[in-house]
């Protein structure tokens, strides 16, 4: 092989991996959803409630990437934002009907307290019955729930008034409500986009990166 083809064959490959490396990269890092769902506690903790969520049920997910990068991070803990919130909540003002709400500016935090507990926190900016409110919610899971403040699925946490709160606020006046039963959780949704993605890298070929390469440089072997 003379040296022009060697040198050919080192570009083709740098580029067969420049093909394949980013599609498996990508498949190993999944969507994480994290769910959670109860009924709030009633009285409220303190304030007003003038939503009059005491006593109502909800539900809340974010999904994020296994591979995001928190924003902010510190000893024992990460925080992540930017992230898509959806959900439900019910208002005594309303009856039966559920009021949809959503956010793209919700934020999470991890945290570990060595032999103590782990945290997770919420908070997002959203609308309810067309006022703009600030939510957020703190959970103190059992130690060892997360291995580290990184994004990854962990076991169901039962929240409850002793390790849940949530505070709603205007601006002005805020409520803060306890839990009183329900689940979160943090999991990968089987068959989601990491599935097809390692289905597709799979189908496109080493020989077959070799053979467009082999068209492109003009070498055989």
């Amino acid at each position: 092989m003379t040296l022009h083809k060697r040198q050919a064959m080192t570009i083709a490959m740098l580029a067969i991996c420049c093909l394949l490396i980013p599609g498996l990269a990508s498949a190993a890092a999944p969507n994480i959803t994290y769910t959670a769902t109860g009924t709030f506690a009633a009285p409220p903790t303190s304030g007003d409630d003038t939503l009059k969520l005491a006593g109502e049920p909800f539900e809340v997910t974010i999904t994020v990437s296994a591979a995001a990068v928190p924003y902010k991070t510190g000893p024992n803990w990460a925080a992540y934002n930017k992230l898509h919130l959806t959900g439900t909540v019910h208002s005594g003002l309303l009856g039966p009907t559920p009021v949809a709400i959503a956010s793209g500016e919700a934020s999470l935090q991890q945290a570990l307290d060595p032999g103590q507990y782990d945290q997770f926190e919420m908070q997002a900016p959203i609308k309810v019955v067309g006022i703009a409110l600030t939510i957020k919610a703190i959970v103190e899971m059992p130690w060892g729930t997360i291995s580290s403040p990184l994004l990854h699925p962990f076991s169901p946490v039962t929240l409850a008034v002793g390790n849940t709160s949530f505070t709603y606020s205007d601006g002005t006046s805020t409520t803060v409500l306890g839990i009183q039963s329900g689940t979160l959780t943090a999991t990968i949704p089987t068959g989601g986009t990491a599935a097809r993605r390692i289905a597709t890298a799979s189908n496109f070929s080493v020989r077959d990166a070799v053979a467009i390469a082999s068209r492109r440089f003009n070498f055989v072997g």
